[in-house]
């Protein structure tokens, strides 16, 4: 997105091409209002990826109103993002619940619902202009809490101290919808079933200590971890900073799970791309599409792991401590260190098998609901990671089975992704999963490609 700085004629125009939008869409007939959405941002940028971020929040907020919409209207402009919807129902009703909507979470400070409606009459021969219904309740400054009206009238706080308040409060919005993300990405990964060898919805794979509640549990406990990690990618953080709040997310998890490892790997590798999400979001100059924003948030990322990924891989190397360098020191596979350093390659390939199989008419409307998070126990999650089983080096495989269990699944699962029907191919790895239960086998580092391509496809859509 580019940002441009607007000029006081820019904000002019738009006042009046606002009013005449309002003047051509609201009716005459009982019952129709308008409704108007922009956001009060202070400054002379008014339109940037964060902005966007909350105003595709406000217009969510507006359609969970379940309002009859006889018409609407977006603009999105340097000049800001603003949505117009004719609407019927009872003015002082809605008029209400927009209130509810501005008062509902601290960044919501920012929405300006207006409600408008037309008199009857005229007005020197002219159709009546129309007119503003007013807040049962002032609005509070952002700043002091005093009424804001006051505020703006002596200007009490200063054009520096409202945009620092504005700009935190996108941050801390932007930061905590994208641990949102994150945290539903690792519950669709659970969900996704089957999934040979892992804890999905229908048993607890290979696993004796894991279970459903076990990894809901682990998935939560990482939330303040990913808004922290979106906060540090929006500062430019360094390697060093992310990794040092990654262990303490380590431990946080431990607590929540007694002990069990169930998401390090996602500590290291979601980490890294809400971290790419953050500073594409706070710096952005890219235009406005989602899969480039998805690739600059990788590349961002992949940046940020090859700080010290040669000297984490030598480290490991020398002197292996963990199952990962175990592996690197018999196999030579680098994991997820190699992964992220590498651009996520496979992570890419998984979302984009996901995007392929959300397209198919053959995976359309199947599978049945998941009540948390709306989340779906669904066909291309599963064939997605099948896929991705078939070509990935999964250190998780090579440490349980060695290269004769990582050949076994691989050649498998490549079995199964040439079966001509998709339902087919969803029995074939419910046997897989039968076959690798009994020879414990895990394919965990899939199970995290699965997640990243679920974070990807996530991000894709809040940046719409």
């Amino acid at each position: 997105m580019k940002i441009h700085r607007i000029t006081l004629e820019d904000m002019l125009a738009a006042r009046d091409r606002r009013a005449e939008i309002q003047r051509s869409m609201l009716g005459g007939d009982d019952g129709i209002c308008l409704v108007c959405l922009t956001l009060n941002i202070a400054g002379d940028i008014k339109r940037t990826p964060m902005t966007r971020m909350l105003f595709g929040r406000g217009m969510k907020e507006f359609e969970a109103l379940d309002l009859h919409v006889a018409d609407s209207r977006l603009i999105d402009e340097a000049t800001g993002t603003e949505a117009f919807w004719l609407v019927n129902g009872d003015p002082e009703r809605i008029k209400r619940d927009l209130e509810a909507i501005e008062d509902s979470f601290p960044a919501a400070r920012l929405f300006d619902f207006d409600l408008l409606v037309r008199d009857p009459g005229e007005q020197n021969g002219q159709p009546a202009s129309p007119r503003k219904l007013s807040r049962a309740i002032p609005r509070s400054c952002i700043i002091c809490g005093a009424p804001a009206a006051e505020c703006a009238r002596s200007r009490r706080h200063g054009l520096d101290a409202v945009r620092a308040e504005t700009g935190r409060l996108l941050k801390e919005f932007c930061a905590e919808t994208l641990a949102d993300a994150a945290v539903i990405s690792l519950l669709e990964e659970l969900y996704t079933t089957p999934k040979p060898g892992l804890v999905d919805l229908a048993n607890c794979g290979a696993h004796t200590d894991m279970d459903v509640p076990l990894f809901e549990k682990s998935a939560e406990s990482l939330r303040s971890y990913f808004r922290d990690a979106a906060i540090l990618g929006m500062d430019s953080c360094s390697m060093q900073e992310l990794r040092e709040r990654g262990l303490a997310a380590e431990q946080e998890m431990f607590r929540s799970t007694g002990g069990v490892n169930t998401h390090k790997g996602m500590i290291y590798s979601m980490g890294l791309l809400i971290a790419g999400m953050g500073k594409v979001l706070a710096e952005s100059d890219s235009p406005e599409r989602a899969d480039e924003d998805a690739d600059a948030a990788v590349r961002y990322a992949a940046e940020l792991a090859r700080e010290d990924a040669a000297q984490q891989l030598g480290r490991s190397l020398a002197d292996p401590e963990t199952n990962g360098g175990h592996v690197l020191k018999a196999f030579g596979a680098k994991g997820a260190t190699g992964e992220a350093a590498a651009g996520f390659p496979d992570a890419l390939y998984c979302a984009s098998r996901l995007g392929y199989y959300r397209e198919s008419e053959e995976t359309n409307g199947t599978g049945s609901g998941k009540a948390a998070y709306n989340t779906v126990y669904n066909k291309p999650g599963a064939l997605a990671f099948c896929d991705s089983l078939m070509r990935l080096e999964d250190t998780n495989l090579l440490h349980r089975g060695g290269r004769e269990g990582l050949d076994f699944v691989r050649s498998e699962a490549a079995r199964i992704a040439e079966t001509a029907g998709y339902d087919e191919r969803i029995s074939e790895l419910e046997s897989l999963d039968a076959e690798m239960i009994r020879r414990r086998l895990s394919p965990g580092g899939s199970a995290d490609m699965l997640a990243l391509a679920y974070l990807i496809e996530n991000w894709r859509a809040v940046m719409n």
